[in-house]
């Protein structure tokens, strides 16, 4: 919970103004369609607010020296680049590969980081993701990983072992995504999936096929869950309706959605989702909104646009690079 504005205060006036909160994120660029609001105008007035420093670098603008004593050191247009805490954000594919470079550079240099490499790597992959949460036991889809080579029939005969009634499956692209696309329930049936599997041979990504836990019928709506845990706690979901397709790109095409309020089971499957992949820092965690509890997707670079649902998001995460800042 965050506190008043005055003892926020309090706490931020502790930083020191020459290592602020660094946020890496596009300046002056535009994020794309699945983040329309840059963050720098969503967390620019709470820092001014709550009287803590802030700076924000472009992660394209970045680079990365690796000096003679073997320390990386970040440089950009207006020198080297030093803060107490540094959060990443970016959907483009190169902003994507940049702050894992970069954070992956920070890490080295023992900083502090809201997101580490780990999950800006293996959270920011559906087939990592997938065998991770399969591996810790945390509620998943059915899965198959497979290139385009992979053999059809035997993909749907191994998950029919786990689902005898397989009538419709999910097929994903495994990789880092700038930003979701949707995901859309076909048949389980070869005539329906091996053209689907043999296009991965273009993008050079196997794809992820996973059983279509949500049995709703598309007329009525899909039911997806959507949580964000900031500093390994959730702090606020919402729900959404698909209607034929579950889209995962965000706010601005979902059709139907209002704010949720998790149970004490399905906070535990989240916040456990999270920490499997090292994204407890931050990350929004999508998950089967019917009796069929499941995750489908953790994402440690979501958007942060909730307000319609009564979620202050960025309030959230600036708070916690505070107190990650004075620990």
């Amino acid at each position: 919970m965050i506190p008043p504005i005055e003892e926020i205060k309090k706490i931020a006036s502790k930083i020191d103004p020459e290592n602020p909160i660094v946020i890496l994120t596009p300046v002056n660029r535009y994020l794309g369609f699945s983040a329309p609001i840059s963050p720098i105008d969503q967390f620019k007035p709470i820092a001014e607010k709550w009287g803590v420093p802030v700076v924000f670098k472009d992660p394209q603008r970045v680079l990365i020296h690796l000096n003679s004593q073997g320390i990386p050191e970040l440089y950009d247009e207006s020198g080297k680049i030093n803060g107490s805490v540094y959060f990443p954000f970016g959907h483009d594919l190169l902003d994507r590969n940049m702050v894992r470079m970069i954070i992956f550079a920070l890490e080295k240099q023992g900083a502090k980081v809201v997101n580490g490499f780990r999950a800006l790597t293996v959270a920011d992959d559906k087939g990592l993701i997938a065998i991770e949460l399969a591996n810790k036991g945390i509620p998943c889809a059915n899965s198959i990983i497979s290139s385009a080579k992979g053999d059809v029939p035997t993909a749907l005969e191994l998950m029919k072992k786990v689902d005898s009634k397989l009538e419709h499956v999910v097929v994903k692209t495994t990789g880092f995504t700038a930003g979701g696309v949707g995901t859309q329930p076909m048949k389980a049936d070869i005539d329906y999936l091996a053209p689907l599997l043999w296009a991965s041979r273009k993008d050079s990504n196997p794809k992820v096929i996973q059983n279509d836990i949500d049995s709703t019928p598309q007329s009525e709506g899909r039911t997806v869950v959507r949580a964000y845990i900031v500093g390994g706690e959730v702090v606020g979901c919402y729900t959404t309706k698909g209607y034929g397709i579950v889209n995962c790109a965000g706010l601005a095409r979902e059709s139907k959605g209002e704010k949720y309020i998790p149970t004490g089971s399905e906070i535990k499957i989240y916040v456990s989702a999270a920490k499997a992949v090292s994204a407890e820092g931050f990350c929004r965690v999508d998950a089967s909104g019917g009796k069929n509890k499941a995750v489908f997707e953790i994402n440690p670079l979501a958007r942060i646009d909730a307000e319609k649902y009564g979620l202050n998001i960025p309030e959230e995460i600036l708070w916690y690079c505070i107190k990650l800042a004075n620990n």
